[in-house]
């Protein structure tokens, strides 16, 4: 088990390591299609955010149904819906503070 979180660690790191090189973190995008999050504008990373809150629900909901631990369940959907609000939060101040400048 935790051999297996090692090696799925290390190749989501590769996989990252990857993407940073072969995207360019430079320009923002605020309209279209954009895959990579990092190249998003702040608005537009407030949005996705957004949109991941019921996805999170949902996955918190299937943690709560499929964990034998509720113990376990309920910190790890504790974690996520506090992760997931947080980020909105920050991205909507860094947002904010990117139209007053």
């Amino acid at each position: 088990m935790f051999l297996m979180t090692v090696i799925i660690l290390i190749v989501l790191g590769v996989i990252g390591f990857y993407i940073t090189k072969r995207y360019d973190m430079s320009e923002k995008t605020d309209k279209g299609i954009e895959v990579c999050y990092w190249k998003l504008s702040y608005r537009r990373k407030f949005i996705r955010t957004l949109w991941f809150i019921p996805v999170s629900i949902i996955i918190i909901i299937a943690f709560y149904k499929q964990s034998q631990s509720y113990t376990f369940a309920g910190i790890i959907g504790a974690m996520l819906f506090i992760l997931t609000f947080v980020q909105a939060i920050y991205n909507y101040k860094k947002w904010k503070n990117e139209i007053e400048s």
